[in-house]
């Protein structure tokens, strides 16, 4: 097989692959994009994992889909639905006690009333302060990054990329260290006194991340998950109608409407390089497909490990990538329930808030350390 005509070529279909392929299109450019599995989406897929019971079997909640990529590719018109979450989380802390995170800055400021009048007090200062922090990162996050081999001029596009955060002032640049170099434990400890609360704030911190609110860096986190939005509410977090698959699958449609070819079953053997420039690729039925401009979607150990010849890479650039540590953050399980929990700090089995959102069971910052001691002594 051999396609002289493609402009870009994508390997893999998951859901940047998706958005890469149709910006390009929109831009002339003849796409064609390569898929391992049957369906496209990556891990924003909602497939059957038992006999009759579907759901969005890897990632599960939306927020950090940029708002420009929904407006630009139309997502609302081939069928997506994004519903916010009423309430953030859901921390049961024992027989007697719960916490509830979200639903706005009074209903939260009482729920934490429950437990410290000064950290509700407190609770809008910090709102603002990790929220001036987002609006920059925010912007930052969606600009093209420098390049250090450009030298002296990528020196300058870093100054400049970075003005926005100057010119907001040192109590921003403080926050900006804190949060990119604490552990979320040090973080929470300046803001709040109360337990409970800071492991509200501090599973935020650990979700999808193999490390504990102890790991020095770990306050990051806590900013990453307001950096989203939810129909323009900053900060909140939804669920897609039909699960993550149904991003993927208007995705999907979105590309095939502006002329992307998309190959399911199709996974890669090889990336073609020749005199240090990528040509195109093998697919591992023997087809070959050439290509000017060749993308990947796939995690970068594959991509400069598996599919690219270690000779046409730089020798230091091996170097760097035999230290490249890929690997799970997290175990995921899919269960189906034969009722809705029914828990004994809030009992009923009814559809009640509590059920449609994020469902904690740490109560904690100790406790989520000490799960994540055990993870890294036991195994999952």
């Amino acid at each position: 097989m051999e396609d002289k005509k493609i402009d870009a070529l994508i390997i893999g279909a998951g859901h940047n692959g998706l958005v890469c392929a149709y910006y390009l299109a929109k831009a002339g450019l003849n796409v064609h994009i390569f898929e391992r599995r049957h369906i496209v989406g990556g891990a924003a897929v909602t497939e059957e994992f038992h006999p009759g019971f579907r759901n969005s079997v890897a990632s599960y909640t939306v927020s950090l889909l940029n708002p420009q990529v929904i407006s630009d590719m139309k997502l609302k018109e081939y069928g997506l639905s994004v519903v916010k979450r009423p309430i953030s989380n859901f921390l049961p802390i024992n027989d007697t006690n719960y916490l509830k995170l979200g639903g706005g800055l009074e209903r939260t400021q009482a729920e934490f009333r429950k437990f410290s009048e000064k950290d509700a007090n407190r609770l809008p200062d910090y709102y603002d302060r990790i929220e001036a922090v987002a609006d920059v990162l925010r912007d930052l996050s969606i600009k093209t990054p420098p390049n250090p081999k450009q030298g002296i001029k990528a020196l300058m596009g870093a100054a400049l990329q970075a003005w926005p955060i100057i010119k907001k002032g040192n109590q921003v640049h403080k926050d900006v260290y804190d949060l990119f170099t604490k552990s979320a434990r040090s973080f929470l400890d300046s803001w709040f006194e109360n337990e409970h609360i800071k492991a509200a704030f501090g599973f935020d911190a650990i979700v999808g991340n193999y490390a504990s609110p102890n790991t020095p860096g770990s306050a990051y986190v806590l900013l990453h998950h307001v950096f989203g939005e939810v129909d323009g509410e900053k900060g909140a977090w939804g669920h897609a109608i039909g699960g993550m698959g149904a991003i993927t699958q208007a995705m999907q449609q979105a590309c095939m409407d502006v002329g992307v070819k998309i190959t399911t079953n199709a996974p890669v053997k090889k990336v073609m390089v020749d005199n240090k420039k990528v040509t195109g690729i093998h697919l591992e039925n023997g087809d070959e497909v050439n290509a000017s401009k060749v993308i990947s979607n796939v995690n970068p150990t594959l991509l400069y490990k598996k599919l690219i010849d270690q000779n046409d890479l730089d020798e230091e650039f091996n170097r760097s990538m035999d230290g490249y540590k890929s690997g799970s953050g997290t175990f995921r399980m899919n269960v189906a329930l034969s009722e809705l929990p029914d828990f004994t700090s809030l009992l009923g089995k009814d559809v009640g808030e509590h059920h449609q959102c994020g469902i904690v069971i740490a109560p904690t910052l100790d406790y989520m350390d000490q799960a994540f001691i055990d993870a890294k002594n036991y195994g999952w």
